[in-house]
């Protein structure tokens, strides 16, 4: 099940870096941004596509070798939620009806974090430390 959810990650990351790469502006108006010029077009590559890229690298990585493997759930565990916590606390706050196509991630989002949890806590995961 980790190898799975390290490479299910680095593709999920790969394909949205390729598609901000390929299409900034349709993928920004899908997730409700728009760019006020050159430097918020520049900043939404860097961060959506760069970001996203960097993370397809270190996602697959750690699902080929094993002494990344702790550090990739452990970053997952972060990273989802922080995602899941300030995504529910914008819906609490707007209304789940206004988050627009992120709704669509969120169920995503809560299964990944859910998933990093049970891999953390699951005995003779290697993750947990020494168990």
């Amino acid at each position: 099940m980790l190898i799975c959810y390290l490479a299910f990650n680095a593709l999920l990351y790969a394909a949205f870096s390729l598609w901000c790469i390929i299409a900034p502006q349709q993928t920004s108006t899908f997730l409700g941004l728009v760019p006020s010029g050159p430097a918020g077009e520049s900043e939404y590559l860097a961060v959506y596509g760069g970001l996203q890229a960097g993370l397809a690298v270190f996602y697959t990585a750690a699902a080929v070798m094993p002494e990344h493997r702790r550090s990739a759930v452990l970053l997952s565990l972060a990273l989802y939620a922080g995602i899941v916590g300030l995504r529910t606390l914008a819906g609490l706050q707007l209304g789940f009806s206004e988050l627009g196509n992120a709704r669509y991630a969120y169920g995503l989002e809560i299964a990944l974090l859910l998933a990093a949890i049970i891999l953390v806590m699951r005995k003779g995961s290697g993750i947990r430390g020494a168990d």
